[in-house]
């Protein structure tokens, strides 16, 4: 689907010297061109247009013919190689005054070829011998010309059939009988020389010569050590132009078929049988003389140069034909007539769409053209975005908007008189004419009309004979000549149209010293059918390239040094392009393809080079772009990674730059992989098409989701729901978009949605696709760029999204048409989070027994559709639940259940009492709660079953709700529930329920069992129990108390209930409880407490204080000072990494976690915890591996990987611990100094003071950790959802562990409060506030 577009052109006039040129060769180094005619060889510089040298090739006193037979210049050599016919092999430099003789055949020489290497010639002699010699021109090997072994590649008959015996398809019994193919001499136009070209990886040649028994043309396959391989298949007519496609594949020459009095073009394979051909179409009756073919660099275009004859027998005109293949077909795309003649043309050795030729008048010309996809502007709807392919005299059009038509065909064809050059499509908006210049320089309009049958145009792939045309076909307007130009006879002297507007068109030539370009504007005149220039403006360079700008109200123009101009028709002179900032833009190198677009809300250029570089303005965007395309919200752009990346055009320009690494992210709609090769052809505007062709030609229409995503939004923003719903239906979009687009707008014009999709079954297909998930947060959020929930955020919603579309849905069919919306109803019933199932199952047997509805939905279809939705055997149970046995039965005769099994089920359930029969369903269809309320009601006879099903399904709790407190049921319930209870371990609920049924023994073990002693004692009192039974139980309950530290209550109950002080003093004293303990002693006057109990209390707690003291103190300093060398050794660590490299953490992870102590991961600031895992589930172990893991989540160990933060983590319990003992310590010393152990609380005060102190002191050096020590990516864990990491990742955060964030314990110091006052003055401390 693609075009040549001339890019650039030079032409050179008035070297009259090379008017006769034979071979040509050129130094792509300095741009020099060598040309050897018949007698000398002349250097001149297309730049300068100025002949730099030339030397003869007669020899001194020589006779001989001393004309050329082959040139080539040698770039390591600096030289110019030719071959003469007398036989000279000679070397030549631009800057020396003679032709160095490297070699001599007595012979004579016919031809000469360098393999593309240049290491190995080949010459062919006068006497028909075949030469290969090195490049230091020494010889190899020497054979005959016309070999009279087979060739390693000849076809071998191994047996295997005969011709006669095989199947021949389409070409019938015919081809299966065998046929003699007459050769015919050569023709009088052949010049009966060999021709020798070398296939482009130089391992194999071939050589074109005359065989002298048949006279006629023969090729011969040799490889590089000049063995011989094949010989072709007799051709008739076969003439001397021969090329070998540089990829290898065919051989290409010209057959003259003297029969049909036309000229093919033929190929042949390397083992000589043939391989297709095409038609030159000017070869009519053979009046033409092709004088060479030839493949360019990159074997993509074929050169076909040949003179036609004229009547009066004048000098003949040369035609330079370019044509290109795809999917089989070949395709004139070029055609060039020299009315001088041309001497010679050659492809460019290094750029591949670049031909040097010569003409006989004396002048040299350069063209260069590109590869490019003529389409239409598609921005409006009523655009077609068509695409036209030129071939030869005609125009391929093929609407994509309408209809894909893979070449070589097309909607339709539009006939010329002469070949097409170039097309141009009208640029007025909403226009889909077009024009095209043809090789005789005049243009064609085409126009679209209301006609059936349209003048020029035909019908295609898109119809006709019969058919229906699936599209309209432009009418022929106008041939138009130009008009106020000078006639030139320089071929393609007019290129770069633009049709601007419907009378407006704009193009450009070379002014008269063809060193620069004039940019031409033009009117096109109906009445008279021309194009008449109104203004010219010269540039400062030649232009290579232009396109319309945005609004098309004005043209971006390129010039060869890729300086970019802006151009408005209607000015006098064109201005330098800008851009928003004001700065002057223009592209690095200069670019074959360019378009504008606005990006960024602002206007830019967009250039792709030849080397797959993508710019927009002077910024590179990509450098592995293949081809690119415009859409109304998107750049599109192919890449050499076989993708398809669609780039946002609300993007700011200085983010382009960070989209271009073609990395997709998981959930990013807009990358897509492509096959390899492919190109864009066409994007569709306000649509999602795009058009895509693989390098064998076939098209390929894909639907990019980034595309499709925004057609949906414009689609919803403007309530066009149908197009949206059958948009997402056709590309597999979740419908849950319908509603999250814009949820309160859905749910405020329901109705309106409801009545644009109409059909029943497409509102189902809504229904049954709703999620709880908001999918423009996780599936598209690369299109909305919403934040993704914040966690409890859908916790806050006090209804589900479901249920919420459901309701609403229900409210909206009942009010729209129940009737018609019957089958919705019953699905929106059925979706909700709790499926509605019974009410749904009652619609449907409300229709039982009546006509079908208005919508001819009936009880059975109705029932049949619910039966799609749900389990049958779900819905017998819930028709079952109705208790209504009819409805049943119906449900029953649609499921695969067996007669002999259900109906006698339902007669027994009929001939219970009808409370009894609901408790039975209840229970059947385990809806126990249920069945507890019925079977409830049906009196004592029933109770031992109530009881049964209360303590089978632990239904205690209702069951004690439905009787009367105090009666006998509700007593008995709540005893089963005290020792279920117990069972459970629940003592002290236990024993309320025991109380609620009375049994007060029970009660009062269960509250002995849970410590709750006041409720033993008050149990104690229900029973009456004696003194000494009550005193043995106080101690019984004061012993429990004490195993359970909780002394001053058991002091409490040894005091009241045991009457015994001193084992409350006692229990006192062992809590630390000194102020309370001296208070029973004083109570009881039981003072001798204080010698036997309380001073050796006192002692012993003194002595644990300190001892506790001074050993935490020993580790705090044994951990400090291990840490601070940690430190060191790890920063020691970090400089060896930064001095080899500078830190990226996002290359963190390549550092090993299991280094020794020095931390040899430089990320191990935000991999804290990475030698545990926070993320456990049912699957991954139990509670008790769970507390096992947590425990040892930093290990002290030496050398282990988080051993600093288990160090800072030690170091705050030890803090937290000493901050405890403030208050405890107070009382201690208050009471040691009452008993005269001053010295002791002195001690005490001191060492607890320089341990807080110390501990100040070092809480600076210990925590010196912030939250910026995080690298600030996105945290992954059980709590994160798939949309949060994929906002994050396009973000560009970094996704790491969530065990990667610091612990709030490395952050935060544990608080030392200032405020509590705990030092004693009398114990020698300083007055404190």
């Amino acid at each position: 689907m693609r075009n040549l577009r001339l890019v650039d052109s030079h032409v050179v006039e008035g070297l009259t010297a090379v008017s006769e040129t034979l071979y040509l060769s050129v130094d792509t180094d300095v741009g020099t061109v060598y040309v050897a005619t018949s007698e000398s060889l002349i250097a001149f510089s297309p730049e300068t247009k100025e002949v730099l040298s030339s030397i003869s090739l007669q020899c001194e006193g020589g006779d001989n013919d001393c004309g050329p037979v082959g040139l080539q210049y040698l770039y390591d050599q600096q030289a110019v190689c030719v071959a003469t016919k007398d036989g000279r092999m000679c070397l030549w430099q631009m800057n020396s005054a003679e032709l160095e003789c490297v070699g001599e055949v007595a012979q004579g020489l016919t031809s000469m070829s360098w393999s593309p290497d240049l290491e190995l010639v080949v010459i062919t002699t006068g006497n028909d011998t075949l030469i290969i010699m090195t490049r230091e021109f020494d010889a190899i090997t020497e054979v005959s010309i016309i070999p009279t072994d087979s060739g390693e590649e000849n076809p071998i008959n191994v047996g295997w059939g005969k011709k006669e015996t095989q199947f021949h398809g389409s070409a019938g019994k015919q081809a299966a009988k065998k046929q003699t193919v007459h050769v015919s001499p050569a023709g009088p136009k052949d010049n009966r020389l060999p021709v020798v070209r070398w296939r482009g990886d130089g391992q194999f040649f071939v050589v074109s010569t005359i065989d002298p028994e048949s006279d006629a043309r023969f090729l011969y396959t040799w490889s590089r050590e000049c063995t011989f391989q094949s010989r072709s298949e007799p051709i008739d007519g076969l003439q001397h132009s021969l090329f070998w496609k540089p990829s290898g594949s065919v051989i290409a020459s010209v057959q003259t078929n003297q029969q049909m009095k036309v000229q093919d073009v033929v190929f042949f394979e390397k083992n000589g049988l043939r391989h297709g051909e095409f038609r030159i179409p000017e070869s009519t009756d053979c009046n033409i003389f092709v004088r060479s073919l030839s493949w360019n660099q990159d074997s993509t275009v074929l050169a076909l140069c040949f003179d036609e004859s004229t009547e009066d027998g004048s000098q003949p005109v040369s035609v330079l034909q370019l044509w290109t293949v795809n999917n089989y077909h070949w395709y004139l795309k070029q055609t060039l007539r020299f009315t001088a003649g041309v001497c010679v043309a050659e492809w460019d050795v290094e750029s591949f769409c670049k031909l040097n030729v010569v003409t006989r008048g004396g002048m040299y010309m350069s063209y260069t053209w590109a590869w490019t996809t003529d389409s239409s502007l598609s921005s409006s709807p009523e655009a077609l975005a068509s695409v036209a392919v030129i071939d030869g005299d005609k125009l391929l059009v093929s609407p994509m908007r309408t209809m894909v038509v893979p070449p070589p065909m097309a909607a339709f064809t539009l006939s010329h008189p002469v070949p097409v050059n170039s097309v141009a499509f009208n640029l007025s908006k909403g226009s889909n004419d077009l024009a095209a210049l043809m090789s005789d320089g005049r243009i064609s309009f085409w126009r679209y009309k209301e006609s059936e049958s349209p003048e020029g145009g035909k019908l295609g792939a898109a119809g006709g004979d019969g058919f229906i045309p699936k599209c309209s076909v432009p009418t022929l307007c106008a041939v138009a000549r130009i008009v106020g130009l000078e006639q030139s006879d320089v071929p393609l002297s007019v290129s770069n149209l633009l049709w601007l507007s419907e009378q407006q068109l704009l193009f450009s030539t070379l002014d008269d010293s063809r060193l620069v370009s004039l940019i031409h504007t033009a009117s096109f005149n109906t009445e008279e059918n021309t194009v008449v220039v109104k203004k010219s403006f010269p540039l400062e360079s030649h232009m290579i390239g232009i396109c319309a700008s945005s609004d098309v109200k004005s043209v971006i123009i390129q010039l060869s040094n890729g300086e970019l101009l802006k151009f408005y028709p209607d000015t006098d002179s064109p201005l330098p392009f800008e851009s928003a900032s004001g700065s002057t833009v223009a592209f690095p190198y200069p670019c074959t393809h360019m378009a504008a677009a606005i990006v960024g809300n602002e206007e830019v250029v967009l250039g792709l080079t030849e080397k797959f570089r993508f710019y927009v303005n002077d910024v590179e965007v990509a450098s592995n772009c293949t081809s690119f395309g415009v859409h109304n919200d998107f750049l599109l752009i192919t890449t050499l990674t076989h993708t398809v990346r669609c780039i946002c055009k609300t993007t700011k320009l200085s983010d382009l730059p960070k989209l271009s690494d073609g990395k997709a992210h998981p959930f990013d709609e807009s990358i897509r992989r492509v096959e390899r090769g492919s190109r864009i052809v066409t994007v569709v505007g306000n649509d999602t098409k795009l058009v895509l062709q693989m390098p064998r030609g076939n098209l390929e229409t894909i639907h990019p989701r980034a595309l499709v995503l925004s057609t949906l939004k414009h689609l919803l923003d403007s309530d066009r729901i149908q197009e949206a719903f059958m948009v997402m239906r056709k590309h597999r979009i979740n419908m849950n978009l319908l509603y999250d687009h814009s949820p309160s707008l859905f749910l405020e014009n329901l109705d309106q949605v409801i009545e644009q999709i109409q059909s029943v079954n497409h509102l189902n297909l809504f229904l049954t696709d709703l999620i709880e998930e908001d999918v423009t947060r996780t599936m598209y959020t690369a299109s909305y760029q919403r934040m993704p929930e914040l966690e409890g955020e859908s916790d806050q919603q006090t209804q589900s999204k479901v249920d919420k579309i459901c309701n609403a849905a229900l409210a909206a069919f009942k009010r729209l048409d129940e009737d018609k919306y019957l089958l919705s109803i019953i699905t929106a019933y059925v979706r909700k989070t709790t499926p509605e199932l019974e009410q749904a199952l009652l619609l449907v047997w409300s229709l039982h027994g009546k006509e079908s509805t208005s919508a001819g939905v009936s009880a059975e279809q109705a029932l049949k559709y619910l039966l799609f939705l749900v389990d049958v055997n779900t819905l017998y149970d819930v028709a079952l639940g109705t208790y209504n046995f009819d409805l049943v039965m119906m449900v029953a005769e649609k499921s695969q259940k067996d007669p002999k099994e259900y109906i006698p089920f339902l007669n027994n359930l009929r001939r219970l009492e009808e409370t009894y029969r609901y408790y039975t369903i209840d229970k059947h269809l385990k809806k126990y709660s249920k069945a507890l309320e019925h079977i409830s009601k049906c009196g004592e006879d029933h109770f031992e079953e109530c009881v049964g099903l209360v303590s089978d399904h632990k239904l205690y709790s209702k069951a004690l709700r439905l009787y009367t407190p105090g009666s006998a049921p509700h007593k008995h319930i709540a005893a089963l529930y005290g020792g279920y209870l117990r069972s459970k371990n629940r003592h002290d609920e236990a024993g309320i329920m025991y109380v609620k049924a009375e049994e007060w023994e029970l009660a009062l073990e269960a509250f002995i069992a849970s410590h709750e002693w006041r409720q033993v004692f008050c149990m104690a009192a229900k029973l009456e129990y004696s003194a000494n039974r009550l005193s043995e139980l106080a101690v019984k309950v004061a012993g429990h108390l004490k195993g359970k530290q909780r002394y001053a209550e058991a002091a409490q109950v040894f005091e009241q209930y045991a009457q015994d002080p001193e084992e409350a003093v006692a229990a006192l004293i062992e809590g630390a409880h000194w102020n309370e303990a001296l208070r029973v002693m004083h109570k009881y006057k039981r003072l001798d407490l204080i010698e036997t109990h309380l001073r050796e209390g006192l002692e012993e707690s003194w002595e644990h204080h300190m001892e506790m003291l001074t050993a935490q103190k020993e580790q705090f300093n044994k951990y400090k000072k291990r840490l601070m060398l940690v430190r060191i050794q790890k920063e020691k660590a970090r400089s060896i990494m930064e001095g080899a490299a500078e830190y990226n953490d996002a290359d963190a992870d390549l550092f090993s976690d299991t280094t020794s102590m020095t931390g040899g991961s430089v990320a191990s600031l935000t991999s804290v915890n990475s030698s545990r895992s926070t993320v456990f589930s049912k699957a991954t172990g139990s509670s008790r591996t769970r507390r096992k893991a947590e425990n040892k989540k930093w290990s002290l160990k030496e050398g282990s990987v988080n051993e600093e933060y288990a160090l800072v983590d030690a170091l705050a319990q030890i803090i937290k611990s000493t901050e405890g003992l403030k208050e405890e310590t107070n009382v201690l010393m208050k009471t040691l100094i009452q008993f005269n152990y001053d010295d002791k609380a002195c001690q005490l005060q001191e060492l607890l003071n320089g341990f807080l102190a110390q501990i100040q002191a070092s809480v600076s050096t210990i925590w010196i950790y912030t939250p910026g020590s995080c690298s600030g990516g996105m945290s992954l864990g059980p709590n994160t959802t798939a949309s949060a990491i994929a906002q994050a990742m396009q973000s560009g955060k970094r996704v790491q562990a969530e065990e990667e964030k610091l612990d709030p314990v490395l952050l935060v110091p544990p608080t030392l409060s200032k405020h509590l006052r705990w030092k004693l003055h009398m114990a020698g401390g300083d007055d404190e506030k």
